[in-house]
Parts: C-alpha cells; structure tokens; sequence
C-alpha cells in the first residue's frame, strides 16, 4: 500500500454474500454507483460502468477489466478516471474490494492505487476520494435501507 492511496473502511449491517453481489451483479450496482453497468463476473472479464448514457465512451469506465475476483471476498478492478483527468489517468489505476464477515455485518475495505505524482494527478485523486466517500455511503444507505440513492452521485 501507498501513502497515496485512496483507502476506505465501512461497516455494513448485511451479510457479506450481499455486499458482495452490490459490487457485481449490474441491476444493483445501478442501484447505488451508475446508471448502467456491464459487469462480466470473471477475471478478466468487463467491469463498465455508465453515468452519461448520451455519452458512454467518455462517461464512463468503458473498456475496464476486473483482474481479480475471489467471490464473497475480494475483488479488483482498473479504473478509468473522470473526463476532466482522463488524459492523466487514462485506465492505469485500479480498485480493490475487500470484504470480511463481522458476524451479520460486513466490514468493507477499499483501496484505489496506482496514482502518479503532480498538480494534476493530486486534483484527479482528491475528487476521487471525494466521490468514492459519497459512493460508499450510498452503498451502505442503499443496503441498509433498500432504497436508491443516486441523487447527486457522479464518478465520471
């Protein structure tokens, strides 16, 4: 681990097999993180999120793939940055899951690394830590209260 590096933790008070599928299964993570998800539960497979349907190529994590996927406890993905750090961040960074049971609640661990030095890659990383604060917090509101929360909500 980095100094650098955007690191979470949240409890949640589900069960881990539910967090879990919060992060994988598209009809939910829609719920909570994107407009649209294409998410292919397998390594390699695409993990595409979508804010801008009017604008998917540039609005998007088009072209992301998960690089590690241990199911009910891990899972990685590279991540494409906002339009406005696209050019400095491109797809180079990546996010990991962690997930461990704390009896009938999960504890969420959440790192996003690979960030690169100067002014322009420190703004990139400062908005999203911003944005990823605000996502993990509409994950546990929307799996604690089963209602969605997209309002206001915009990582890309």
């Amino acid at each position: 681990m980095h100094a650098r590096d955007i690191d979470l933790q949240i409890i949640i008070a589900r069960s881990i097999d539910k967090v879990f599928e919060a992060w994988i299964r598209p009809e939910l993570i829609e719920q909570w993180l994107a407009r649209r998800a294409r998410i292919e539960p397998s390594m390699g497979g695409a993990y595409e999120l979508f804010w801008d349907l009017r604008n998917p190529a540039i609005n998007s994590t088009a072209g992301c793939r998960i690089g590690h996927l241990v199911p009910n406890a891990e899972l990685s993905f590279n991540w494409k940055g906002p339009e406005p750090y696209s050019a400095v961040m491109g797809d180079a960074t990546k996010v990991f899951v962690r997930l461990e049971a704390q009896g009938s609640k999960t504890l969420v661990r959440f790192v996003h690394t690979g960030w690169g030095n100067g002014a322009l890659w420190e703004e990139a990383r400062l908005w999203q830590a911003r944005a990823w604060k605000q996502a993990m917090e509409n994950l546990k509101n929307y799996l604690e209260t089963s209602e969605k929360f997209l309002i206001g909500l915009s990582m890309n």
